[in-house]
């Protein structure tokens, strides 16, 4: 990290901390003016199973907020043990910002979800795609909400409208708006995959059983 010429070092950079800090950022620059710091090129933040990447990040304090910018990506691994698999998320945008105090994420312009699930005896494997204008999220619900032109896409389905609640706990997309959602099924008639068009205000379905209705 580096300073501009002439500017003073808080005397906090110096203390050597009791314990191991929740969040561990790197750049190649640090800028810090009125209570904000600005950290740019090659920014870096770890905590725990999270991992961001970003060109620019600024930190704010009282309460405390990131806003994180020029490319960011936010990567997160978990380990599901209750449905042994491993979830891996990645979020790509335009703009990234943590609130610590409610705890929301709030992503907006180009975003871009995907998630990937994989089984502990790799027997199974899941990925959804989801974009749309923004995300919104609240730590500790496991619930994402997009707005503004949505889309998702999975292995064999892609819908789109105007909103979307992704419930992670339970592998559960609700499409809203003008949805659509096509997809392939087999037809016992014709013994063959078909294409089927699903239009309503609601889609429900499920990404890991594939089950849907719709109203």
């Amino acid at each position: 990290m580096a300073f501009p010429p002439g500017a003073s070092l808080p005397a906090e950079l110096f203390l050597i901390p009791t314990e191991q800090p929740e969040t561990i950022i790197t750049a190649e620059r640090l800028e810090v003016a009125s209570g904000v710091a600005t950290l740019i090129g090659r920014v870096k933040a770890v905590r725990e199973g999270d991992l961001l990447t970003a060109g620019k990040v600024i930190l704010g304090q009282n309460p405390d907020w990131m806003l994180a910018t020029l490319t960011p990506r936010l990567f997160r691994k978990e380990s599901i043990a209750s449905q042994q698999l491993t979830r891996e998320t990645t979020l790509d945008a335009t703009n990234i910002r943590w609130d610590s105090a409610s705890g929301e994420i709030d992503a907006s312009d180009s975003v871009v979800l995907k998630v990937e699930e994989r089984t502990w005896d790799l027997g199974t494997y899941t990925c959804i795609i989801i974009s749309a204008d923004r995300l919104r999220g609240f730590r500790g619900q496991n619930t994402l909400t997009f707005d503004g032109n949505v889309k998702i896409n999975d292995q064999k389905r892609f819908g789109q409208g105007r909103h979307l609640d992704y419930y992670k706990a339970s592998s559960t997309v609700v499409l809203s708006g003008d949805a659509r959602v096509e997809t392939e099924e087999w037809s016992e008639k014709n013994k063959r995959m078909e294409k089927r068009i699903i239009d309503g205000q609601r889609i429900e379905y499920r990404t890991d059983t594939k089950a849907m209705q719709s109203e």
